[in-house]
């Protein structure tokens, strides 16, 4: 079948924007208000002369991602009736241009308003600002950009390839063949390194899978500069920005572990001992990274985990401050914050039997919803993994990163659901 890396790479973006339609209408039928959430109103970099309203956001986001997949599916198929691989590139590259001016055009047309936020919202996330404020609308959209981040080093060997369609090198093949073998070997040489330039990203490829990291990092030292000193939001922030930072050495490693291997055949440069030391750095670094990540989705980004003796797996990093207990008399009552919470809202008191290690605000009745989340957010953490495994060779299975990259897709998919779930429940 064909269906090469510039195809997967849009069907997999637009894939992810019906999911994001999916998400804002499921939301909207629970009665979730997912405009004060995401905080859009208030940013200017965001603000649309047109008013939006929640219940027809989701219409404007699938009529967007309808559009543009008609789009790409248009270049796929001509593409695919083509024999010619230069003439396949053209038509890939035509898609692009195409799909980019779609969404980048001025005109008030075609769901502006969403296009407006979308630019919006990148531009916000890529501009290096400590002082600005960070919405729930930039951290959803650059943990997305996270799940996305192998995709970007795919991205830059396609826009290779659409560089030599554009700027063809020749090698001077006529002047060659009036030289001896050894210039024809010279041009042989040349012209290999050429096509392999096209199939390995390089250094090129480590910013790019690092740049939305660091785009969230930035993002978690904003809120932590702005934070009240030692403060519980203080602690949670620094904690969070050291989860971002432990994904550098996950994809350095990876990276290392790249050079080092040709198909599995180590260069005579390097030998066996730093091989299994690179290797055994990874194995560290991605079962830190993994876990942390995994119980940062639990704990703090869903809120789950918690007992109903008031304490929750959040606890373990960032414990709520204490209030000073009431000064009543010669002795101060302390309670618990199961307690506390108790007293400010009655309903709540009466929910105290919610299921084990969820919480007893919940928007979905279903307590199946959060178990399964939990069980599958974990296996998709483990799985993402291999595709930056070298030991492990994804890319040369039958379209072995297209599945990863959309298992991903899902995962971040539900992650979304339940993290604006979480903010309505509270």
């Amino acid at each position: 079948m064909y269906f090469p890396v510039a195809f997967q790479i849009l069907f997999l973006v637009l894939l992810a924007a019906f999911g994001w339609g999916l998400n804002l209408r499921l939301l909207s039928q629970a009665s979730v208000e997912v405009r004060p959430i995401l905080q859009l109103a208030q940013l200017p970099a965001v603000r649309s002369d047109v008013d939006w309203i929640d219940d027809g956001l989701h219409q404007n986001v699938f009529r967007l991602a309808a559009v543009l997949s008609g789009v790409a599916a248009a270049g796929w198929a001509l593409s695919a009736l083509s024999s010619d691989p230069r003439l396949q590139t053209a038509v890939a590259l035509l898609t692009y241009v195409v799909v980019i001016a779609m969404l980048v055009m001025p005109r008030r047309a075609l769901c502006y308003t969403v296009r407006r936020q979308f630019t919006g919202l990148l531009a916000r996330i890529a501009k290096p600002s400590l002082s600005d404020p960070v919405c729930l609308a930039d951290v959803v959209m650059a943990d997305i950009m996270t799940s996305c981040a192998r995709m970007f080093a795919d991205l830059f060997l396609v826009a290779c390839q659409f560089g030599g369609l554009l700027w063809p090198r020749r090698y001077g093949t006529a002047l060659a063949a009036r030289r001896g073998d050894l210039d024809r070997l010279i041009e042989l040489v040349r012209e290999q390194h050429e096509q392999r330039a096209c199939t390995s990203s390089g250094i090129a490829g480590v910013l790019l899978v690092s740049a939305p990291y660091a785009f969230r990092l930035r993002q978690c030292i904003n809120e932590y500069f702005r934070a009240e000193p030692e403060s519980s939001a203080a602690r949670r922030h620094l904690a969070n920005a050291i989860k971002y930072a432990s994904s550098f050495p996950v994809i350095a490693l990876s990276a290392t572990q790249r050079q080092v291997t040709v198909d599995g055949i180590m260069e005579t440069k390097y030998s066996d001992w730093v091989l299994r030391v690179a290797f055994a750095l990874w194995i560290a670094a991605v079962v830190f990274n993994s876990l942390y990540s995994f119980y940062w989705d639990v704990a703090f980004d869903w809120d789950l985990g918690h007992t109903a003796a008031g304490w929750k797996l959040s606890d373990m990093i960032a414990p709520a401050d204490e209030k000073p207990a009431p000064n009543l008399g010669s002795r101060a009552v302390v309670i618990s914050p199961a307690d506390a919470l108790a007293q400010q809202s009655p309903e709540l008191s009466r929910q105290r039997d919610f299921p084990r290690l969820l919480r007893p605000r919940r928007r979905f009745a279903s307590h199946r919803v959060y178990y399964a989340a939990i069980a599958l957010d974990f296996l998709l953490r483990i799985a993402w993994t291999m595709k930056l495994s070298s030991y492990i060779h994804i890319d040369s299975m039958a379209y072995g990163a297209f599945w990863l990259n959309l298992l991903e897709i899902y995962r971040r998919w539900q992650w979304t659901f339940l993290r604006i779930e979480k903010e309505a429940a509270s």
